[in-house]
């Protein structure tokens, strides 16, 4: 057996060496330890040396109360010491004294020998053993009683639910009782099978509110519970006053991840003691749809006022993995394209007409589009059915109308509803012209010559990259002449505002092409390099809302002007497909999550307010 001299620095005073003792092997079978004052012989045994996690423990008991030095290679590693009860060694000896067993806790380093060392007080001799290591208890193992109170050393400094962080969880005593340290109670537990993406809704109260907290399922597995939104529950303060703390803000609202629908879910909270179950709930299943799983997320109980708090935290995380899987799932769908009637084989520019809801305006655009030569000579007309309830009738009806007007009409199918964004984009890659235009399906023009006008303003400015007429409703108010950007301190939201709207056209101040911040999405025009230079329509974003302003600050970001042209009318019956929504709290809330989405992608420009207004 190798025995290892640790370099000792003597002091003047003393008279006696320490000196390297020839003993048998610690772990193999309790080692005679001399005492001092008297003691008589006393014993040491090492009876586990292991690395747990990045730590390096060595358990065994001890019936004299030494120094003991863990060293690595050349490096004396700081150590923490435990003591931990050994019932077993006291009727062994026959001794009253239970506490003689020890855990000893050091971070491993990776060198080699590891000994464990102490100096005999009797004789100031230093005996010194190198240990053999074994792997590490697992769960449910009896040797984890050895180390037992080191649990609480073992998991400091390591990173919550990592790999490590689990493998010492697992080891940790589970209680099957609550804890008097907390509180909790689980009402909702959605998750969506596809993502694995969730979320809990009920309440908690902790006596130390920074003690860890986690959800595990049947099947094991673990999610943090994060992006937690709080808020005030008088039931709960009601039933539990102050015994657990504060109870202002025991509601709780939370993402979790990586779960399974249908199985028991349990709330879990890590004490000084071991691992606490706190409450437990069966997990129902959240839809993969994204306008369907919305509907269930914007019904959990919180104020309009302060829904926008949770989104990025909360709703977010959720939709924007369903959007994105939707998204690619559309993106292998086959497309069908009809072309009726010739058009230009080169035209100057596409006009792309999505369509949802309903198809009755088709015919009254065909009539204003048919009253425009330059639009016939330049221009192909493209409409996106965008609504498979549609589907069935659209045909027929394209094709009498087509025979009617004989107008060249081209119309895509892109197998699914794919949204305003969606749409569009397919609409442009079926499209060839140099310059597209973005029209929605309840505008119509109101005099010939509207696309040219609005064609010249892109090719006479070349810093402008996107154009847009003036709206007005049915009746002849403005609806749009240039958007501006609104804080709606209410709601916490930035907001896409009309500054105009309901004014008679002749109150409008601009008399001429005016910088906007930004341009509605019901007719916009730009340069097909330039769309294809920022990025397209973002499809990130639900049901119809906020896309057309995000074009535009993606242009404002690249160096371009959003330009507003008064000249050009258009009557736009606005957002009729958007009122098929449903509810008016629903479609609220649908906004605020847009609009969360689009501040936190925009803040500097929203910052920035609206003074990019000039003629």
């Amino acid at each position: 057996m190798k025995l290892y001299r640790a370099a000792s620095k003597q002091n003047s005073h003393e008279k006696r060496q320490e000196s390297v003792a020839q003993v048998p092997h610690v772990q193999k079978m309790p080692i005679s330890v001399p005492g001092s004052n008297g003691k008589g012989i006393q014993q040491v045994k090492v009876d586990l040396a292991c690395v747990v996690g990045s730590k390096i423990v060595v358990a065994g008991w001890s019936t004299l109360d030494l120094e003991l030095v863990v060293q690595s290679g050349e490096e004396v590693l700081a150590v923490e010491r435990f003591r931990v009860k050994r019932p077993d060694v006291a009727a062994h000896l026959s001794i009253s004294n239970e506490e003689t067993g020890f855990a000893l806790t050091a971070p491993a380093n990776g060198k080699e020998p590891v000994t464990l060392s102490w100096v005999c007080p009797q004789r100031r001799e230093k005996q010194s053993h190198v240990l053999s290591f074994s792997t590490a208890p697992g769960p449910g193992s009896g040797e984890l009683h050895l180390f037992e109170p080191a649990f609480v050393s073992l998991m400091e400094g390591v990173l919550p639910f990592t790999k490590e962080w689990r493998e010492l969880v697992a080891l940790l005593p589970q209680s099957a009782s609550q804890t008097g340290e907390a509180k909790a109670y689980m009402e909702q537990a959605l998750v969506c099978p596809r993502t694995g993406e969730g979320v809990i809704v009920g309440w908690l109260l902790q006596k130390d509110p920074a003690a860890l907290v986690w959800i595990e399922d049947e099947s094991g597995n673990i999610s943090p519970v994060h992006g937690v939104y709080r808020s005030y529950r008088q039931d709960v303060a009601t039933a539990f006053g102050i015994e657990f703390g504060s109870s202002d803000y025991a509601g709780l609202i939370a993402h979790v991840s990586g779960l399974e629908p249908e199985k028991l879910w349990k709330l879990k909270m890590l004490a000084s003691d071991g691992v606490h179950p706190l409450a437990e709930i069966k997990a129902g299943v959240l839809p993969s749809e994204p306008v369907a799983a919305s509907r269930r997320l914007f019904t959990l109980n919180v104020s309009l006022a302060d829904f926008h708090t949770r989104i990025a935290e909360i709703d977010e995380p959720i939709l924007e993995k369903l959007i994105r899987l939707q998204r690619a799932a559309q993106d292998a769908l086959p497309v069908k394209v009809r072309q009726l009637g010739q058009a230009p084989e080169t035209p100057l520019v596409s006009v792309i007409i999505p369509l949802y809801g309903r198809i009755d305006f088709i015919e009254h655009q065909l009539m204003e589009f048919c009253e425009d030569e330059w639009l016939k000579a330049n221009a192909e007309i493209i409409y996106v059915l965008d609504d498979p309830a549609l589907l069935e009738g659209f045909p027929g009806t394209i094709e009498a109308l087509h025979r009617v007007y004989q107008l060249p009409v081209r119309w895509v199918w892109g197998s699914a509803n794919r949204g305003f964004s969606g749409a569009n984009n397919l609409g442009v890659a079926c499209a060839k012209g140099e310059y597209l235009t973005f029209l929605n399906s309840d505008a119509f023009p109101q005099s010939a010559g509207w696309l040219e006008s609005l064609i010249d303003v892109l090719r006479t400015r070349p810093g402008v990259g996107a154009v847009g007429p003036r709206l007005v409703t049915a009746e002849g108010s403005i609806q749009h002449a240039g958007m501006a950007f609104l804080k709606r301190e209410d709601l916490g939201i930035w907001t896409n505002h009309h500054p105009y709207m309901g004014l008679d056209p002749s109150l409008d101040p601009a008399r001429d092409i005016t910088i906007v911040p930004a341009i509605t999405g019901a007719c916009l025009v730009m340069r097909r390099r330039d769309f294809e230079s920022v990025g397209q329509w973002d499809t990130g974003y639900l049901i119809g809302d906020f896309e057309d302003s995000d074009l535009c600050l993606k242009l404002r970001s690249a160096g371009f002007d959003v330009a507003y042209c008064p000249s050009v009318q258009l009557t736009h019956l606005e957002r009729q497909s958007f009122k098929l929504l449903g509810t008016d709290e629903l479609r609220t809330r649908v906004v605020i999550y847009n609009a969360v989405r689009h501040q936190n992608k925009w803040q500097t420009l929203l910052a920035a307010g609206n003074a990019v207004t000039k003629n």
